[in-house]
């Protein structure tokens, strides 16, 4: 990422750590999130009808969203600023600063553990998440000019010269190999599907297109996981059955698994979710899911 982008991105995550300049509020619960106009309804159909004038919003300067979950306006208004969520690596003006510190090269073992994943932005309709796409192009990295003369150094030349610097290399490992634990720590489909609900009700395309993203990302690396079920359940309870999002990778998902039908949790939630229950049928009959 060049030094404009993280400029960028740090400008962003700064307004929203200390508020500066915000001129609007969003309430949800006991929480209040200073936010900014003009961020909002440049990307939210909703927002900007509510901060038109004439309206309540908009006089008041106060949203208040206390009906909707409270952990899906937390990651609502997180990605406004971050261009993401749930993600560790957000950049802030503290964070952008250790943003090009190297990795030890021998924690690559940990990465096939966990193969990062790249997000095809060009569904997301966001012109911020659009402007980070077009300047993200990766340069292709130059090997060093005297190479043969690198691999002719002898093993002494190659030891570190104090035994601290061998130390911290062993703890960048460390460090590296405990973020990589921390990615596959734990699923967090229910949580995506209940901002993929949000950003459909607030009219926000990138977030709606990104929450799908993770979704999917996530569903099979899941699986066995006791969400799984809920997710499914959350998924078809807070969305309409004319919007495929979330259901057509749930679908797909149990033609690819026959055994999850097997599991007592996911037959619960089977029974207690019509829609997911009536789509099952029909391709159990071999008829398309919808009619």
């Amino acid at each position: 990422m060049d030094s404009p982008m993280i400029e960028l991105k740090s400008a962003l995550a700064s307004l929203f750590e200390c508020g500066q300049y915000s001129d609007l509020t969003i309430v949800c619960g006991g929480k209040r999130y200073p936010v900014h106009r003009v961020l909002l309804a440049t990307r939210s159909t909703f927002f900007e009808g509510a901060c038109r004038n004439g309206f309540k919003e908009a006089e008041t300067g106060v949203v208040d969203l206390s009906e909707d979950d409270a952990e899906a306006v937390e990651h609502m208004v997180h990605y406004f600023y971050h261009l993401d969520y749930l993600n560790k690596k957000s950049l802030s003006r503290r964070s952008s600063q250790r943003s090009n510190r190297s990795v030890s090269p021998r924690s690559s073992r940990f990465s096939r553990r966990s193969p990062p994943k790249k997000l095809n932005l060009a569904p997301v309709e966001d012109p911020l998440l659009a402007l980070v796409a077009a300047a993200n192009n990766s340069m292709p990295l130059t090997p060093p000019a005297d190479e043969a003369a690198f691999q002719s150094l002898d093993a002494s030349t190659k030891m570190p010269d104090t035994p601290m610097a061998d130390q911290i290399e062993d703890d960048d490992l460390e460090i590296v190999q405990s973020e990589e634990e921390l990615d596959v720590e734990g699923p967090h489909l229910v949580a995506h599907a209940k901002v993929y609900a949000i950003a459909e009700k607030y009219g926000i395309a990138g977030l709606k297109a990104l929450a799908r993203k993770k979704f999917a990302d996530e569903i099979d690396l899941h699986l066995s996981s006791v969400e799984f079920p809920e997710a499914c359940q959350e998924a078809y309870e807070t969305t309409f059955h004319t919007d495929r999002g979330l259901r057509d990778v749930i679908i797909q998902t149990f033609r690819a698994n026959p055994s999850l039908s097997l599991r007592p949790d996911v037959e619960m939630a089977v029974r207690e979710t019509p829609g997911l229950a009536f789509e099952l049928f029909r391709v159990a009959s071999g008829l398309p899911v919808s009619s």
